[in-house]
């Protein structure tokens, strides 16, 4: 749906197929990071996100103990939730959530259709385009088509796209209930609790902070999801909770698998994929919406760019230069933090709590992940690279510094009395900031033709960090994408602003 969303904005024709009947019930991933927040507040719908999202006030991220209620082995903070690096905090909303927000502004697009109850179970690659076969046996023919189908993607594996990654970590059910826990939890108010005895490991994910919940259910070697009834969650329930005497309602169950993988492609002919049919990734970190909102946020641009005739077809191959990599190393990361969760697992089912303990105190989640989420570079693609060195940082996942390099995402800076971030001004389009001495780069922008918006920043807005923060003197200026990255970047002004503008903006769009 943000694909489609973004697309129809684009000034795109697109319509969506989708197989159920309407949206999941279930709530599914629920972290929404801030650079995915950003994209959020870009495009007008962070406010409505946040309604249902859960107040991380005050909440710990994660709270091990025997229960709920029972002894602890130790607590992870919420890190780095307000920072100087993003006008955004990371959230935690059900997915269930996020989907109607953004069905709800998909609705309000007239160059988009969403069509529930509409199962795709064929796509046949054309000269000019790909048919598409339903399952009533009703053809579509696109010119392009994006394929979000989900970690087993059917599209994927019909086009022979090969995937690479650990694979089966483990077979899981997720069980939505209702109990009303508030109470006997009192100053426990964490997003996950993770039940740990001997007996049993069961993890439990607050929905709403209140009494709605979420459990993920490991299934033991040779056990199936047909094994378990709502009845046997209900006992499971009671007493991994330690408050057995607190009625359950079991809402739903939703087997899964843990399987990360991601695909060797993320492109054949006139097909893109995104979403987990792009990569699947494990849970831990919950990483895997916002590598598929970001993956989405990428392409739609580029994707609308050719569509509208203003950017050549090899535009499109930035895509997999770009996302791939990125997919690959958020899928490490993950797979990192899984394997300390098995490690603390395995120490206390062996009534190990001194280790147990150890391990919660050192955990990896205790990081802000700011590298992870603000520092995702492009080293090659739709860009025009400077010739700086990429800074080299102590700790990737967790450390960020702030640079403009063509390739990073442009920095966040406040711009003085507006309350509003520089990122504000970003999005949708192409965007030249100056520095102060700019004067020929507006003139230049004035004359360079593209149907990209190219705009430069007409608010006389109040930064004197800007030029320091984004590397370049008085008289430089950066290019930023449609997608917030820097695309191209220059110190100081050359002779010929604008035979460089055009020729920047030719090089990206690869016409």
């Amino acid at each position: 749906m943000l694909t489609a969303l973004l697309l129809a904005r684009g000034g795109v024709e697109v319509e969506v197929f989708e197989k159920n009947s309407e949206l999941s019930r279930h709530p599914k991933a629920m972290g929404v990071s801030r650079r995915s927040a950003e994209i959020f507040r870009q495009i007008g719908l962070l406010d409505a996100l946040q309604k249902e999202a859960l107040d991380l006030e005050d909440r710990w991220l994660g709270i091990w103990a025997q229960s709920l209620v029972g002894q602890e082995w130790g607590r992870v903070p919420v890190a780095g939730r307000r920072s100087e690096f993003s006008p955004c905090e990371a959230m935690h909303c059900p997915q269930t959530w996020t989907e109607r927000v953004l069905l709800g502004a998909l609705e309000k697009e007239p160059r988009a259709r969403m069509r529930f109850g509409a199962e795709v179970t064929a796509v046949v690659p054309e000269a000019d385009g790909v048919r598409l076969e339903l399952s009533e046996g009703e053809t579509v023919e696109a010119t392009w088509v994006v394929a979000a189908d989900g970690a087993g993607s059917g599209i994927r594996h019909q086009l022979g796209i090969e995937t690479v990654g650990p694979g089966d970590m483990g077979h899981f059910i997720n069980v939505l209930f209702r109990a009303d826990y508030a109470e006997a939890l009192g100053d426990r108010r964490a997003v996950l609790y993770h039940a740990l005895s001997r007996e049993y490991f069961e993890n439990f994910v607050a929905v709403n902070g209140r009494d709605l919940w979420l459990m993920h259910h490991f299934l033991e070697p040779g056990e199936a999801a047909a094994d378990y009834s709502p009845e046997r969650f209900v006992e499971i329930i009671g007493q991994a909770s330690g408050l057995p005497d607190v009625p359950v309602e079991v809402l739903g169950l939703s087997p899964w698998v843990m399987s990360p993988k991601a695909a060797r492609s993320l492109r054949e002919g006139r097909v893109f994929l995104v979403g987990d049919a792009a990569a699947r990734l494990s849970p831990a970190g919950g990483l895997g919406l916002n590598t598929g909102l970001q993956t989405a946020h990428n392409l739609a641009w580029k994707l609308a760019a050719v569509v509208r005739g203003e950017a050549g077809e090899a535009l499109l191959d930035s895509y997999q230069d770009e996302r791939s990599p990125m997919a690959f190393q958020t899928m490490e990361n993950t797979n990192q933090s899984s394997e300390e969760v098995f490690s603390i697992v395995e120490a206390g089912l062996k009534g190990d709590w001194d280790s147990v303990r150890a391990k919660v105190a050192h955990s990896r989640r205790r990081g802000a992940g700011f590298g992870q989420d603000l520092g995702g570079v492009y080293e090659r693609g739709a860009l025009v690279p400077d010739g700086s060195e990429q800074p080299v940082l102590a700790d990737p996942i967790n450390d960020y510094l702030p640079v403009a390099r063509p390739g990073h995402r442009a920095p966040h800076l406040e711009i003085e009395g507006e309350g509003s971030s520089l990122l504000d001004l970003l999005g949708g389009r192409f965007c030249l900031l100056v520095g102060r001495d700019g004067k020929a780069w507006r003139a230049a922008v004035q004359e360079t033709e593209t149907d990209m918006g190219l705009g430069q920043n007409q608010v006389e807005f109040s930064a004197p960090e800007f030029e320091t923060l984004y590397g370049i003197e008085r008289g430089g200026a950066v290019l930023i994408r449609p997608d917030g990255y820097v695309g191209a970047r220059y110190s100081r002004c050359p002779e010929d602003p604008h035979g460089e503008l055009d020729q920047v903006l030719a090089t990206i769009l690869a016409r």
